[in-house]
């Protein structure tokens, strides 16, 4: 049985429309769509407007059940964000999602894929390999199972916010290696009545895939993170072996035609730095040739360490430095000091490869 959190509210209404005429089939997507986002009602739900035939219909065609389930948490105790590992119903693979609690917002890092094929060599996840990928309604799952978390969670940190307010995708997996699927989930995450979150409090984040890349800059209009890590072709291609096939210098030529084409995007750039590596004041003045022109916010993340990590994490005097440097040159550049990281829940640390 298809699950009813894999269709937009456009599909469900064409879906309804078949069996029962166009006549109404849009308002009665809306009442379907209200109910199960907003009301987080099941298929007991009453489904007020909708008539017993209707009902009967949807309750035959489609699962209400979340396709994913929290096994397990921790809770860091430092700063009060949440690891989630979730079983994927349809083989029992597991998956993790993170809840940051942070200056007056509640984000949600979620993944697309069961590991990852990118094999970015600082990266947990990459060490996976890929199994799959994950399917659109185990993506909003995420998110519902979370809601649901925080509602039975009232006493935890993170039920004093109204609603998760931030969604990005920077979970395990890379979300252009999952383009449809994620495309289509951030309709429904983005659907004012559905999950109703703003397209700029959503980021897709990607190693630089094309021409997926501008293919979601065309078709979507959330914000884009761009995992970048070194400005320089032969030194990035080490570090993340996507390189070889799409260069740092036409990815971001990419960023750079919808920047001239009038989009009203300012990019984001996560810049992870390597102890040694990445983290020179050459290393920034590159970095600042290459972006100039483009509206880019610089994202500076130290190394978040873990076991088996080549690399090391940086001092933070060096960190500060590079971001000085970066903002001499009139770049927008932040220091993120993960969250989570007690908890192995910051960038980089993911990963499951257990079947429950």
């Amino acid at each position: 049985m298809k699950s009813i959190f894999s269709l937009d509210r456009t599909a469900l209404a064409k879906s309804i429309a078949i069996q029962f005429g166009e006549l109404k089939s849009v308002l009665r997507a809306e009442v379907i769509y209200r109910e199960i986002y907003k009301d987080k009602h099941s298929s007991r739900a009453p489904f007020f407007g909708l008539s017993e035939e209707v009902k009967k219909w949807l309750n035959e065609s489609y699962s209400f059940d979340y396709p994913i389930e929290i096994i397990d948490l921790d809770s860091s105790k430092q700063d009060g964000s949440v690891k989630f590992i979730m079983r994927l119903k349809r083989d029992g693979r597991l998956v993790e999602s993170v809840l940051i609690p942070e200056l007056g917002r509640l984000t949600q890092c979620i993944s697309t894929q069961v590991g990852c094929a990118q094999a970015c060599r600082f990266c947990q996840t990459g060490r996976m390999g890929l199994a799959r990928n994950l399917e659109i309604d185990e993506i909003i799952g995420q998110i519902m199972e979370a809601e649901r978390w925080r509602q039975d969670n009232l006493t935890h940190e993170t039920a004093k916010y109204k609603r998760i307010t931030n969604v990005v995708y920077m979970g395990m997996g890379e979300p252009l290696d999952n383009l449809d699927n994620v495309v289509e989930s951030t309709n429904i995450l983005c659907d004012n009545k559905g999950l109703n979150f703003s397209p700029n409090k959503v980021t897709i984040s990607t190693v630089g895939l094309l021409p997926q890349l501008d293919k979601v800059l065309t078709s979507t209009k959330v914000a884009v993170a761009l995992s970048l890590h070194s400005p320089y072709n032969a030194e990035r291609s080490k570090i993340m072996p996507v390189n070889t096939r799409h260069s740092i210098t036409d990815v971001v030529e990419v960023l750079r035609k919808h920047s001239q084409q009038g989009s009203r995007r300012s990019f984001m750039i996560q810049y992870t730095l390597l102890r040694g590596i990445n983290d020179t004041s050459a290393h920034a003045s590159e970095l600042v040739s290459l972006l100039q022109g483009i509206s880019v916010k610089i994202n500076l993340i130290p190394l978040n360490e873990h076991e088996g990590a080549a690399y090391r994490r940086p001092d933070l005097g060096r960190v500060f430095a590079f971001q000085q440097e970066l903002k001499k040159a009139g770049m927008v550049a932040t220091v993120r000091l993960s969250k989570g990281r007690d908890i192995q829940a910051a960038c980089g640390q993911l990963i499951k490869d257990k079947v429950k």
